[in-house]
């Protein structure tokens, strides 16, 4: 059984999209501690070749039943009953020929046989093991989904659907997902987006705190804490913006800052308000056109960043368990660009 299930939903969203550089980036990267004696080999099972070479019903069942969470998951079996049901879908897909000639050689020829992806994940989880010594280190599998789910992640599992990270340029792509969306969905951003919701345990927060400002603060610790075990990783990669969103926010970080102060935003506890600032969106219109959604989160993340260069006697943990939202915004002394 799972333990500790992160579910992608609202808080994937708020990931991750174009690659590009960040002076961040390089302080991180360059400042990255030595891991190098830390251990954190991956167990991983790659498991597209046995699905996408399932040419019969008898062969689907079996790999139903040596794998019962790919059913139970990506093919939702508890919606459909019977495995023949199951079985059939997975026929259906993985037998057609615009599948198996045409998607699934994007699958090979973007992953190849996925050790550079293991190799990202047992880096990423040296430096996470660095600040939390007693994180488990999960199994790692690759499976093919058809196009209809994209990620589980548990502190037992992390199960990728490779056919769901070909980007908005693969020959076929998933229904329903905006273009905005659609374009983060590339291999790149998978060790990002698993580090983001695999290390949201270590962030204690106040429930009894609704305002914006413990929002923005919450997030800002997220993306802190995944910085720390991806450290090269550029910025944009985390948070979600293309490179000349990440230009035009540093260059106007201070109008931004501004309109959140002008209109009283920090203390402001109403969902709908706050989502306009935090939610999903591709851009917030309400401080101007070409300003990117989520910008919110972004601004926390520049509170926690300015909290911890201004507070060096702070670790790691010791911001992830400070639930006081105040307290970090005051101790931050944020003082925007521009």
């Amino acid at each position: 059984m799972q333990k500790n299930i992160y579910r992608v939903f609202s808080f994937l969203l708020v990931c991750l999209s174009f690659y590009s550089c960040s002076d961040d980036s390089d302080q991180f990267c360059d400042n990255a501690p030595n891991v190098s004696g830390i251990e954190a080999n991956i167990k991983m099972n790659d498991l597209t070749d046995d699905m996408v070479s399932l040419n019969s019903e008898k062969e689907a069942l079996r790999f139903i039943d040596e794998n019962p969470f790919i059913a139970d998951y990506f093919f939702e079996r508890s919606r459909y009953g019977a495995d023949s049901i199951i079985a059939s879908s997975m026929i259906n897909i993985f037998s057609n020929p615009s599948y198996k000639d045409t998607l699934y050689q994007q699958v090979k020829n973007t992953f190849g046989d996925f050790s550079e992806m293991k190799n990202e994940f047992e880096s990423a989880f040296k430096h996470y093991k660095y600040y939390y010594p007693d994180v488990y280190v999960p199994n790692l599998e690759f499976v093919l989904a058809g196009l209809r789910k994209d990620l589980f992640v548990s502190d037992s599992l992390i199960s990728v659907a490779a056919d769901y990270f070909l980007g908005s340029e693969a020959a076929y792509v998933p229904n329903g997902i905006p273009d905005y969306i659609l374009m983060r969905y590339e291999k790149e951003y998978i060790v990002p987006m698993t580090m983001l919701l695999l290390t949201q345990k270590q962030n204690q927060t106040d429930q009894s705190d609704n305002s914006l400002l413990a929002d923005m603060v919450f997030y800002g610790k997220s993306y802190y804490m995944t910085k720390m075990t991806i450290p090269c990783t550029p910025d944009s990669l985390l948070i979600g913006y293309t490179a000349k969103e990440m230009e035009d926010i540093n260059k106007n970080e201070h109008i931004i800052w501004a309109n959140f102060l002008e209109n009283d935003l920090l203390y402001e506890t109403s969902h709908f308000m706050k989502n306009k600032f935090i939610g999903e969106r591709p851009k917030t219109f309400e401080i101007s056109q070409q300003c990117p959604g989520r910008i919110g989160i972004w601004v926390g993340w520049q509170i926690v960043k300015a909290y911890m260069k201004n507070n060096p006697e702070v670790t790691v943990q010791e911001l992830m368990e400070n639930t006081d939202a105040q307290d970090i915004f005051s101790k931050s002394r944020y003082k925007p660009k521009g």
